[in-house]
């Protein structure tokens, strides 16, 4: 990792936001440019900053949902960003991987600095490059319908009910013909790819 990753801290517990800033300052490739301590305030200094990578805790204030909702509206104003999920609430790690964090933490598990920083060098690693520029795709009526509810978050399962189905099997046949389409490899990709190859737009479907 010879890239300097100019580095936003999302975490409103101030204990484990001092521990975060003395761990990322013994890294080398990670320079500290933003602190959040609440979502409005991640959301500008996001916007303005335009950060390379976030750290972001899953649950912010009162809102177990907060964190993953940040997260996902991050990734359709900023694509490229990386992120890094920390939560102590297990429950809260599948919705924060959905929403596109490259890697979750539980931060129960960080027994040490030199862990924490192990989960920081998962969240930057090299990942397959599966995205390669093309026009954006023609999509059905149903297939555009189930990228948006995926883009915002929905379960196979949330999205089987929005369409009155009893059964996910045929929202996962969609997903994997989206999958294809996009040449996606997970969701988390795929909403990085709906976005990177202008199908969606941040300044129109936020």
């Amino acid at each position: 990792m010879n890239k300097l990753y100019r580095t936003v801290i999302v975490e409103d517990t101030y204990i484990d936001r001092q521990a975060l800033e003395k761990i990322i300052s013994d890294l080398p490739q990670i320079q500290l440019v933003g602190v959040a301590t609440t979502i409005m305030e991640a959301f500008s200094i996001c916007e303005k900053i335009k950060p390379d990578f976030i750290i972001a805790d899953g649950k912010m204030g009162q809102e177990k949902s907060a964190g993953a909702n940040f997260v996902k509206n991050i990734r359709k104003l900023l694509p490229e960003v990386r992120v890094l999920g920390l939560t102590y609430h297990p429950d809260l790690i599948d919705g924060l991987k959905r929403a596109g964090c490259d890697y979750v933490a539980n931060k129960a598990l960080i027994e040490s600095p030199e862990a924490a920083k192990k989960f920081i060098r998962e969240a930057l690693s090299p990942k397959p490059e599966y995205y390669r520029p093309f026009a954006p795709p023609t999509l059905s009526e149903t297939q555009d319908r189930v990228l948006r509810l995926i883009c915002e978050g929905y379960t196979e399962d949330e999205i089987a009910r929005e369409f009155g189905n009893d059964s996910r099997k045929p929202i996962r046949n969609i997903k994997n013909a989206l999958f294809d389409i996009f040449g996606a490899k997970s969701v988390a990709n795929l909403v990085h790819l709906a976005y990177k190859s202008g199908y969606l737009h941040p300044d129109r479907d936020i």
